[in-house]
């Protein structure tokens, strides 16, 4: 509930403003659920932290979390700590963490949306590098990107199948889901799983209106 002002009764009068459900409605609680079998000392690092508060979740649960972006992430927490930098070059150790989180992140590498500098086509796959890198032998990692038909507009990288298998080379993966953006009557909307044909059919240039949820195992570290 929010309050405004209502110029006919001189009042401020309570009202319900909607909000959309962005597509960490689904993301969160997959990373959640794949994560709960791990153990609470696995390190942890999420890429893209900056406007999520995934992070702050995971260490709440008592996993060791590094939180990582190129723009200043402003909360502490125990169990946390940021580190500010480039995913094309992650400083960090080789074989460093347990499981790596890229919610949302990877498909805006290079791309410069977000005053991050502008590389080419191809850094999303280089952020991809440095990601196995860091990575244990078996190292767990959860990656969520937009699907559907291949795209690339101003903000993100839309992924088809191909495209996911270029990002993925050196990664098994475990899990992989789909998820729809819908829309209902009266503005509100909801997120449903689908199949992978159907979120394959799917083509728009802006925003992201389709999901992909997937965890992989590294082949190497």
């Amino acid at each position: 509930y929010k309050r405004r002002f209502d110029w006919r009764s001189f009042k401020r009068k309570p009202f319900i403003k909607k909000a959309m459900l962005n597509e960490r409605i689904i993301e969160i609680p997959f990373v959640i659920d794949t994560l709960v079998q791990m153990a609470k000392s696995c390190k942890i690092l999420d890429l893209g932290c900056m406007e999520s508060v995934l992070p702050l979740f995971l260490a709440g649960l008592g996993f060791e979390v590094t939180g990582f972006d190129f723009r200043r992430y402003p909360y502490r927490v125990p169990n946390f700590k940021f580190v500010q930098g480039s995913i094309l070059e992650l400083p960090f150790e080789k074989k460093a963490f347990d499981a790596v989180t890229c919610i949302s992140t990877i498909e805006h590498i290079g791309i410069g949306f977000y005053s991050d500098p502008k590389d080419n086509l191809s850094s999303d796959r280089k952020g991809m590098l440095e990601i196995e890198r860091v990575l244990k032998p078996g190292g767990l990692l959860i990656l969520t990107v937009p699907f559907g038909k291949a795209s690339v507009n101003n903000q993100q990288r839309i992924y088809d199948q191909s495209g996911l298998d270029r990002l993925l080379e050196g990664f098994s993966v475990k899990t992989i889901k789909f998820f729809k953006n819908t829309q209902v009557a009266g503005g509100n909307n909801f997120w449903e799983q689908i199949s992978g044909d159907q979120a394959a059919a799917l083509g728009y240039t802006q925003g992201t209106e389709c999901v992909c949820c997937l965890s992989a195992i590294s082949h190497k570290g």
